[in-house]
C-alpha cells in the first residue's frame, strides 16, 4: 500500500476507478455490445436466407425456361404434324375431286357419244 502511495497513486481512487470501469464494461456489454452483435447475427441470417431464396429462384427460373423451351418445341412439332396431316388430307381431297371430275367428264363424253349415235341413227 505504501508503495502505491509513494508513487502518488491513491489506492481508494484506484479501486473506485476499477469498480467504475468494471461497471461501465458490464453496462456496455449488456446494453450496447450484445444487442449490436445480436442484430448483426440476425442480419447475416436474413442475408443468408435471401441468398438461398435467390439461388432457389434462379434454379426455378432455369427449370421454367427449360420446360418452356421444351413445350414450345413440342408445340412446334405438333403444329407441323397437324399442318402435314392437313396437307395430306387436302391432297387426297384434290385427288378424289380430280378422279370424280374425270369420271364425270368421261360420263358426259359417253352421253354425248350416245346422243350423237341416236341423232345419227334417226
Amino acid at each position: 500500500m505504501q508503495l502505491f502511495g509513494s508513487l502518488g497513486i491513491d489506492v481508494k481512487l484506484l479501486v473506485a476507478q476499477m469498480i467504475n470501469f468494471g461497471l461501465l464494461l458490464w453496462l456496455f456489454k449488456r446494453f450496447v455490445y450484445k444487442p449490436i452483435i445480436d442484430r448483426i447475427e440476425k442480419d447475416e441470417q436474413a442475408l443468408a436466407q435471401a441468398q438461398q431464396k435467390a439461388q432457389q429462384l434462379q434454379r426455378e427460373q432455369e427449370t421454367f425456361a427449360q420446360t418452356k423451351e421444351k413445350t414450345v418445341m413440342e408445340a412446334k412439332k405438333k403444329s407441323q404434324q397437324i399442318i402435314q396431316e392437313a396437307e395430306d388430307v387436302a391432297e387426297q381431297i384434290k385427288s378424289r375431286a380430280r378422279q370424280e371430275a374425270a369420271q364425270e367428264k368421261q360420263a358426259v363424253i359417253e352421253q354425248i357419244h350416245a346422243r350423237l349415235k341416236e341423232v345419227n341413227n334417226e
